[in-house]
């Protein structure tokens, strides 16, 4: 079986492409020849890993039809990358899995390859079936149909002329229902609000993520000592790429933090701050670890945490959950999409509802003060190695190429 990966980016992209590096890295480990194409690439790339949109004046013309097209409000409209290069290599491969495609890979481009091909789409996000948002932010249209965005202006008869999320929703629908392209999902919960949008020709499922439960190996008290923390020290860990981003929830865990400040725990924050998320820390005990791309020093870092606040306002699943789990560390945060698929309150981590600031402040005095934190994340580690692992991950996509190629 030879299957090719086709993603916006490498693991620098974001969660998405991570994900999608992830299984091309494992395929090839296990030893089925895998490619994984790219739009974009932030790092040295593997050896493996392509560029979806050829070289030279086809890059060029693939990145410049995007940025217009988008700009005029029809994203991903037109299949360039598909005409430009991947058509030309897709007959040597038996499977082709699509992952995140918004901003750089036309859906067009998923149903021109289902035509000769087993196809897969794994949903990052709500972009596979609204009219373009990431998230909708509370926005409920995309069940019916979208329409009069808002999260783009209205004002005056360009912006107007703009919003083309009608018609290019219209477009995702009908790949999914005409397509032979077989969608999964990471979580039971974006599965449930794709339903509210799209049908499929295809019947989707759910495969969850999975993570390298190697590089979680060490103890806590060892991680702590590498990192300069006494070994008593209770530490709690915030993380989002962008502290800042309304999305991720981190002035929920700021004032949760304030909240017990007199048990003076420390306060690992992950990720790119602003001043505005520094002045809202002071007078906690703050150590900036900055935004870690080696995911060995970020295994080293959770495992050196005692507790992680995780308060996301919108999430499709949350890897930074199962890491966290792994690790043995507590996870507090809230109920968020399919976040409650892993934490089972009171047995593995804590899940309070959404914008419950009292309950989390509550729940985070209440661990810190006389929870049993080692207990509880033993329990964490538990559920990843039977149910998130790296080999399930893979062994599940595995048994889904089978299902497909004994249909062709």
């Amino acid at each position: 079986m030879k299957v090719a990966i086709v993603s916006k980016s490498d693991r620098l992209g974001g969660g998405a492409s991570r994900v999608a590096e992830d299984l091309a890295l494992g395929l090839n480990e296990l030893g089925y020849k895998t490619d994984h194409f790219i739009s974009y690439s932030n790092k040295e790339p593997y050896s493996f890993q392509k560029s979806l949109y050829g070289e030279k004046l086809a890059e060029q013309i693939c990145k410049k039809t995007h940025f217009l097209t988008n700009k005029f409000g029809f994203r991903e409209l037109l299949p360039v990358e598909y005409w430009f290069n991947l058509r030309k290599y897709i007959s040597s491969y038996d499977i082709v899995h699509f992952h995140d495609l918004f901003s750089s890979i036309s859906p067009i481009t998923m149903s021109l390859v289902s035509n000769s091909k087993p196809t897969f789409f794994t949903v990052h996000d709500y972009s596979a079936f609204t009219g373009g948002c990431l998230y909708p932010s509370g926005c409920d249209k995309f069940a019916d149909h979208c329409y009069q965005c808002p999260q783009l202006s209205q004002i005056g008869w360009k912006n107007q002329f703009r919003d083309r999320t009608k018609e290019v929703q219209s477009i995702k629908r009908w790949v999914s229902n005409k397509s032979s392209v077989q969608y999964i999902f990471p979580s039971l919960s974006i599965a449930q609000e794709a339903q509210k949008s799209l049908t499929y020709k295809l019947p989707p499922q759910v495969i969850y993520h999975g993570i390298d439960l190697s590089i979680f190996s060490s103890s806590k008290s060892r991680a702590k000592s590498e990192l300069n923390i006494p070994e008593d020290r209770q530490v709690v860990v915030v993380t989002a790429h962008f502290l800042q981003d309304a999305r991720k929830g981190v002035n929920y865990a700021i004032s949760a933090l304030q909240s017990v400040r007199e048990l003076n725990p420390l306060v690992l924050l992950i990720g790119f701050a602003n001043e505005q998320v520094r002045q809202s820390l002071v007078g906690l005990d703050v150590r900036e670890m900055g935004f870690i791309s080696n995911p060995e020093a970020l295994a080293q870092a959770y495992l050196a945490s005692d507790i992680m606040l995780f308060c996301s306002l919108e999430e499709i699943f949350g890897l930074t959950v199962l890491e966290a789990m792994a690790a043995s560390t507590v996870v507090i945060g809230f109920k968020t999409g399919g976040v409650p698929e892993m934490i089972q309150t009171e047995i593995n981590g804590i899940l309070v509802e959404q914008r419950d600031q009292e309950s989390l402040n509550q729940s985070l005095r209440r661990m810190l003060e006389y929870g049993n934190l080692r207990g509880m994340g033993q329990r964490a580690r538990i559920d990843v190695e039977n149910k998130f692992s790296k080999s399930q991950f893979l062994n599940n996509h595995l048994k889904a190429y089978e299902a497909a190629l004994l249909k062709k």
